[in-house]
């Protein structure tokens, strides 16, 4: 037999020391010298979360950076994008998600390509988002999860439509949690105020394009906004002077 050389004697025990050092501070987060923590613990992270870091598995958050940002009772929760279908449309590890309210154009329409590098950009594979799922519509006919999403704590509806990207589908405002959102008013969903239309008795019959009252006083074409307007006679305020059957002509 060989002898064990006296660098073998020193280095073999010295190895194996890193080694065990190396073990212990992964599984408790201590360095086995000084003491001090510089590792992962089992006991801090749980043992679940730890065997997959130990297995090289992925490890999705529980920590939601912008949970704050959701509003109600339906899922608020982070996810790793897998995939990007169309400005509308992302996949995660768990959902396929639909922007609530936020329709961009399909691939065979006009603007599909911007919008989807638009999301892309502004949420790309392999970060995570906040999702506010609608409390109100959570699922669309497609089983697809409806919420606004939240990248980096900006909120993807919102930037699609200020950047001229997406549309309100205003047929779904009655039936979102989102409705009354500054975005999704602004866009489409808020009401717009009641207006009674005149009786035809309120309007004189010589000006149907607009109404102006009968028996008011005389006026001209510079106290109106309208120009080039159907007249028909006896055109009682003159609009139209060379009798053609239009008033107030530029």
């Amino acid at each position: 037999m060989k002898p064990i050389s006296i660098a073998a004697l020193i280095v073999v025990p010295f190895v194996l020391f890193i080694a065990v050092g190396l073990v212990y501070q992964s599984q408790t987060g201590l360095d086995i010298v000084t003491g001090e923590k510089t590792g992962l613990a089992a006991k801090e992270i749980g043992a679940e979360q730890f065997e997959k870091i130990y297995k090289n598995e992925p490890v999705q958050l529980e920590q939601n950076f912008d949970s704050h940002r959701c509003i109600g009772e339906a899922k608020c929760v982070s996810e790793l994008i897998t995939r990007i279908v169309d400005g509308d449309t992302i996949y995660t590890v768990n959902y396929k998600i639909r922007l609530s309210l936020v329709n961009t154009p399909e691939i065979n329409e006009p603007g599909f390509s911007k919008a989807t590098v638009f999301t892309a950009q502004m949420c790309p594979v392999g970060s995570y988002i906040t999702i506010d799922q609608d409390d109100v519509q959570m699922y669309d006919q497609y089983d697809r999860l409806l919420a606004n999403v939240f990248c980096n704590g900006k909120s993807l509806n919102s930037a699609l439509l200020h950047n001229g990207h997406a549309e309100i589908s205003t047929r779904y405002c009655s039936i979102s949690e989102f409705s009354d959102y500054p975005w999704a008013q602004r866009f489409g969903c808020a009401i717009p105020e009641s207006i009674p239309e005149p009786s035809q008795s309120d309007c004189d019959v010589s000006y149907p394009d607009f109404c102006i009252p009968p028996n008011s006083s005389d006026l001209d074409c510079g106290d109106i906004p309208q120009k080039n307007f159907t007249v028909i006679q006896p055109d009682p305020h003159k609009f139209d002077g060379d009798k053609d059957g239009i008033g107030c002509e530029n």
